[in-house]
């Protein structure tokens, strides 16, 4: 497909060499990184958990040795009419900003998001997560609006973010004075009266392999295996998680910290890495310890380990917007939204039926939780 001198290519992840690399190339040099747009974990996304349904989409430059910018694609039921090619984010990765090149302008961005809508009868494009504050955004509004797109926001938040450098240090500085961390560091005192309380980061590709495993197993023991969501619990979630892990691990692109009470792993979490940018991507603790605050702890060493790292530009937690301890803990906000866009009568009335469907469900949620007596 070729617009403007700018040339779509559409290719499935891990089957063509030539889109792989070009891809690759793009994710490390992007204007925002994003890590599950990488082709680590779209490959092995759309190998276990996808059924090899997944696409991408590259804009070229003229030579196509460049790739300009890149949208994983999946189909999705939003509504009940459509089937509607969506950005891969979601669950295990709610970040669904584009990458884009410095040198990718409004109309390369307006020829991948139509070879992107052309994927559909309904000429329409969902884009979820999309953060909101940064260069990739600003430009995608750009596009949208010299190229006459009808977009319809469906939902804005934000969620916990902790920043780089001296303004992130002042953040952190202030967070150690404040009453709510007093309980915490109390807990920690009570901890180091049972046995010696350390706190690790894992970086070596051989022990983030031992790191991970360890992670899966202390999650297998809480809540999560007890209701069959943990990643053990599902072959295609603990063959995906291994291969994503163990291969971004090998190009460095991974942290594993670990709360240790003596020799017992107590609280840990798998960090992705990407452009020196860190994405809080799983937690878990031990639950027998929760009066302890191990996970709270555990954000709080993070953090500090964090900091001290030169090449540092700032902290997704990738949280919900409500989550307490995140919340406790990184102060500042990433913002994002989800965009309906498309071009055309059948865009109309695909973003209408989508945003009415949507809206009936969250009300319908609504009603159930306070019949449950939930809030």
């Amino acid at each position: 497909m070729k617009q403007d001198s700018t040339t779509i290519k559409l290719f499935t992840p891990g089957k063509d060499e030539t889109g792989d690399h070009l891809w690759q190339q793009l994710s490390q040099q992007a204007l925002e990184p994003n890590p599950f747009f990488s082709r680590s974990f779209v490959t092995a996304f759309n190998t276990h958990k996808a059924g090899g349904s997944l696409r991408v989409l590259l804009a070229l430059d003229p030579s196509s040795t460049k790739a300009l910018a890149a949208l994983p694609i999946m189909m999705v039921r939003r509504g009940l009419l459509f089937k509607l090619p969506s950005a891969l984010a979601g669950d295990y990765g709610p970040l669904g900003t584009l990458l884009v090149s410095e040198d990718a302008n409004p109309t390369t961005l307006n020829t991948l998001l139509e070879a992107a809508c052309n994927l559909s009868f309904a000429k329409t494009l969902l884009l979820p997560f999309h953060g909101t504050d940064g260069p990739v955004y600003q430009r995608l509004q750009n596009a949208l609006t010299t190229h006459s797109w009808i977009q319809q926001i469906a939902s804005t938040e934000d969620r916990a973010f902790q920043q780089a450098g001296t303004e992130g240090q002042a953040e952190f500085d202030t967070l150690k004075k404040r009453s709510s961390w007093k309980g915490a560091f109390k807990n920690q005192r009570r901890l180091e009266k049972q046995g010696a309380f350390t706190f690790s980061m894992l970086e070596d590709p051989a022990d983030i392999a031992k790191g991970l495993e360890a992670f899966l197993q202390l999650e297998a023991a809480g809540w999560k295996g007890k209701q069959s969501s943990a990643l053990l619990s599902r072959e295609p979630d603990a063959a995906f998680t291994r291969e994503l892990v163990l291969k971004q691990g090998q190009a460095g692109n991974i942290r594993i910290g670990q709360l240790k009470l003596d020799s017992k792993l107590i609280a840990t979490n798998v960090l992705l890495r990407e452009q020196g940018r860190i994405f809080g991507w799983k937690t878990t603790f031990d639950e027998s310890l929760a009066k302890f605050s191990p996970g709270q702890l555990l954000i709080y060493y993070t953090t500090q380990e964090l900091l001290e790292d030169p090449e540092f530009t700032g902290a997704d937690s990738l949280s919900t917007p409500d989550n307490q301890m995140a919340n406790r803990t990184w102060t500042s906000r990433f913002p994002y939204t989800t965009l309906l866009i498309g071009k055309g009568p059948m865009a109309r009335l695909a973003i209408w039926e989508a945003e009415t469907v949507s809206h009936a469900k969250l009300g319908l949620k609504s009603k159930v939780k306070k019949l449950l007596g939930r809030k």
